[in-house]
């Protein structure tokens, strides 16, 4: 096969759309990847947040808002931090509390 014939598949691929809808289609799937990636992310990093929190901490509003504050740093450090909102960072923060106590807050 000669580069003339390749160039003919490759143009008659583009002209039919097959390669564009291939394009768009692996694009979705790397973005919806990646943002997969990011939330398991957040999920670790929220345990881990919780449970530093838990054992260096007294007080309940002081084990929260350290577990916040240890989040936020450890997403900004990954360059992560612009993705999720506060809501997003208290309400994963509040699951990570009642996963590490069993289920009960």
């Amino acid at each position: 096969m000669n580069i003339n014939h390749i160039v003919e598949w490759v143009l008659a691929l583009w002209s039919t759309g097959i390669i564009t809808a291939v394009a768009h289609a692996a694009s979705r799937f790397f973005i919806a990847h990646t943002k997969n990636k990011n939330l398991l992310l957040l999920n670790e990093w929220a345990m881990q947040a919780v449970q530093y929190a838990e054992t260096h901490i007294k007080g309940s509003d002081e084990k929260k808002q350290t577990a916040l504050n240890f989040l936020a740093d450890r997403l900004n450090a990954n360059k992560l931090g612009f993705k999720f909102d506060s809501k997003q960072l208290d309400t994963v923060i509040e699951l990570a509390v009642t996963a590490l106590h069993g289920g009960k807050k």
